[in-house]
């Protein structure tokens, strides 16, 4: 007999500590947010709401933390930075000043001084009032936290008590990939998930790919996982309707890049990264323009790790400030304007958890041209265009094919539906409820060797 679910603790511990904004960082944060929303609604049985680990015990999120929206400060220092830039530099001058002030950033506010003065500011607020998990509760951890390892043995005290804890894995890319992270990273993330799975009661993919190598990862370490305590969900996308962008709203320049749809540029969006592929795309844009088609290309996104030789690329580039566009400094209007301006999206990325750019990209109403891997089938849909990333000449081929069409004149064919995180986070209790059943019902001693 299975005991009911009193209450999802949704862990953000990570998150709140920081003021990234990637990916990972956008689901802890809504699920934060929805879990109360959920918890509020007067049919629902199972009270949630989030949590942070502090000094060993799981306590409730304080007021402060949720007024910031579930992060460290107000305004990140990469947006702070970035907005300050001006449009009217030069891309190179731009790559050079960022790099930098990241460095600079780095040396007088490094990650053991942050850790410290959180710390201290953690003292002087008032008690945090402890959730104390018990029997019949569930914490889930949607966060990636492979730099607090002290965490585990919170995880196990809980367990100890009677609350099942479930994580929420976005991808294995640094130990499937390793060649794109730096070796600490490949490290302290491979042991982290080595860990992981070794001690929590389930998991939870961000898609049918991802669980399936998950799956094979836990059958791997000989983890205590039955095959029937590893899920998936498509993550939500709450992604605001967009009025049309006017001209007046953005930048004479952003103006210039694209405000004729028939001379616009082909758009990418991510952090400017190595796994983002962006070599591919010049490489095929490269092709196009030696064959004399008139086509241009934009980088949104800003400047990650290991890309020192893309942005060389880019800031000597013969199209650059022309055909080629390189944009870090880019506010939401600005983002609006430039989707709703883009001929087509282009994504070349070699690995993903979930690829939510691809989500956005047909929220604004673009043709996805997209790497052909089996994350991006699950998540793009039957009406996106694929190519391989062995040959830049596919993707070379298929804008020529949607130049000589004027494809951005018609309607993308999208197939799969993207829900909004309000709606996915009644289904995402549904699933831990399920797992949580399999846990209690199955025994897990040697259970990753079962298929």
């Amino acid at each position: 007999m299975t005991a009911p679910t009193r209450r999802l603790l949704i862990d953000i511990t990570h998150t709140a500590s920081q003021d990234f904004d990637t990916g990972i960082q956008r689901v802890a944060r809504s699920l934060a947010r929805e879990s109360l929303a959920y918890s509020a609604q007067k049919e629902t049985q199972i009270e949630s709401f989030p949590v942070v680990e502090l000094d060993g015990q799981f306590v409730h999120v304080d007021p402060w933390c949720a007024a910031r929206g579930y992060r460290k400060s107000q305004r990140s220092w990469t947006n702070l930075w970035q907005n300050i830039v001006p449009d009217s530099l030069g891309t190179s001058t731009k790559l050079k000043l960022n790099k930098i002030v990241t460095r600079i950033h780095k040396i007088l506010y490094p990650r053991t001084l942050d850790r410290v003065t959180r710390k201290l500011i953690q003292r002087l607020r008032p008690k945090p009032v402890a959730a104390n998990p018990g029997c019949g509760d569930i914490i889930l951890m949607p966060d990636v936290w492979w730099d607090l390892p002290e965490k585990f043995e919170t995880i196990h005290q809980v367990r100890q008590n009677g609350t099942l804890v479930g994580a929420i894995m976005h991808d294995l890319i640094p130990i499937r990939n390793p060649e794109f992270f730096g070796e600490e990273i490949r490290i302290k993330f491979t042991e982290w998930a080595e860990r992981l799975i070794q001690s929590v009661d389930f998991v939870i993919a961000v898609s049918k790919a991802t669980e399936d190598d998950l799956w094979q990862f836990i059958q791997q370490q000989n983890a205590p996982l039955h095959r029937a305590h590893v899920s998936h969900i498509r993550l939500g996308c709450d992604i605001k309707p967009t009025c049309r962008v006017a001209d007046s709203s953005v930048s004479a320049t952003i103006q210039d890049i694209f405000g004729q749809r028939d001379q616009a540029p082909y758009l990418m969006v991510s952090t400017i990264e190595i796994r983002k592929n962006h070599h591919y795309l010049l490489d095929a844009f490269e092709l196009l323009w030696q064959q004399g088609h008139d086509v241009s290309l934009a980088l949104v996104g800003r400047i990650g790790w290991q890309c020192d030789d893309l942005i060389e690329r880019i800031s000597h580039h013969a199209e650059t400030g022309k055909r080629l566009h390189l944009l870090n400094n880019v506010d939401d209007d600005t983002l609006n304007y430039i989707y709703q301006h883009s001929k087509g999206f282009l994504f070349s990325s070699k690995a993903e958890g979930f690829g939510l750019p691809i989500v956005e990209a047909q929220h604004h109403g673009l043709h996805v041209f997209t790497s052909d891997i089996p994350l991006f089938r699950e998540v793009a849909g039957s009406g996106a265009r694929f190519f391989s990333l062995e040959d830049p000449s596919e993707l070379q081929r298929q804008i020529i094919d949607f130049e000589t069409n004027r494809g951005w004149e018609t309607e993308p064919s999208i197939t799969v539906q993207n829900e909004p995180w309000k709606d996915v986070f009644p289904k995402l209790v549904g699933v831990v409820e399920q797992l949580a059943a399999n846990v209690q019902s199955a025994p897990t001693e040697g259970a990753s060797k079962a298929a």
